[in-house]
């Protein structure tokens, strides 16, 4: 079930995912065929955690001191944005991350995230018209705080052409009460596939107003970072 009518016309130039995890990732990249890393990209985070580093402008991403090894060394968690990177960190031995090792490998890191920043800044100050995707992977939003997301970009980035594309498990109780210009679908967890379902994904992005423009070169499918 999907409401995209917020959506409009179109078209949108590029979408940006906006969490919660990988299959969101893999999906728009599946989707458009454009594998332009994005900032949210591959990470584990809510919705507030989102909200936060957008309305600070990614300053508290990953300062030292604040990154730990987290659920028994799988990812590294950044206390200060609460955001787990589970694909960025190596561990020495293959196997579980250490403090040492996220020590180690913090600078280089944190000088990915600062690219990724710039990046996001530079397509927030273009003329593109931006599709903003929350995966709302664990139904844990309502409409309100889909409606804070939305002005946090837009006080963020004020001359920016963009929507907000909510998706849930579920349809969201609360539809009715949603913002202009953020729309909402379904897409079911399709267990042991960290992908997601592919013909659940297809189907909310029929109604989607894509360009066609070398911003959208034809699909083809993207692996899970190792």
């Amino acid at each position: 079930m999907n409401d995209t009518k917020a959506l409009g016309a179109g078209p949108y130039d590029v979408c940006v995912g906006l969490g919660y995890h990988c299959e969101s990732t893999y999906q728009l990249r599946r989707i458009t065929g454009n594998e332009s890393a994005h900032f949210f990209d591959w990470l584990d985070l809510d919705a507030e955690a989102v909200m936060e580093c957008v309305a600070d402008d990614f300053a508290e991403v990953l300062r030292p001191g604040r990154v730990e090894p987290f659920s028994d060394g799988l990812c590294a968690l950044d206390r200060g944005t609460d955001i787990r990177y589970f694909h960025d960190f190596r561990p020495s031995d293959g196997h579980r991350l250490t403090q040492g090792d996220i020590d180690a490998q913090l600078d280089g890191v944190r000088a990915k995230f600062t690219a990724l920043a710039a990046r996001w800044r530079a397509l927030a100050a273009s003329p593109a018209r931006v599709l903003y995707v929350h995966h709302d992977a664990f139904d844990e939003c309502v409409a309100r705080d889909l409606g804070r997301l939305r002005q946090v970009l837009a006080t963020a980035h004020p001359r920016q052409r963009f929507s907000l594309l909510w998706l849930r498990r579920t349809p969201p109780p609360d539809a009715s009460a949603l913002a202009p210009g953020i729309a909402w679908g379904t897409v079911a967890e399709a267990p042991g596939r960290w992908e997601g379902d592919d013909a659940r994904w297809d189907e909310v992005f029929r109604a989607v107003p894509l360009s066609p423009d070398p911003l959208r070169p034809a699909p083809h499918p993207r692996r899970h970072p190792v």
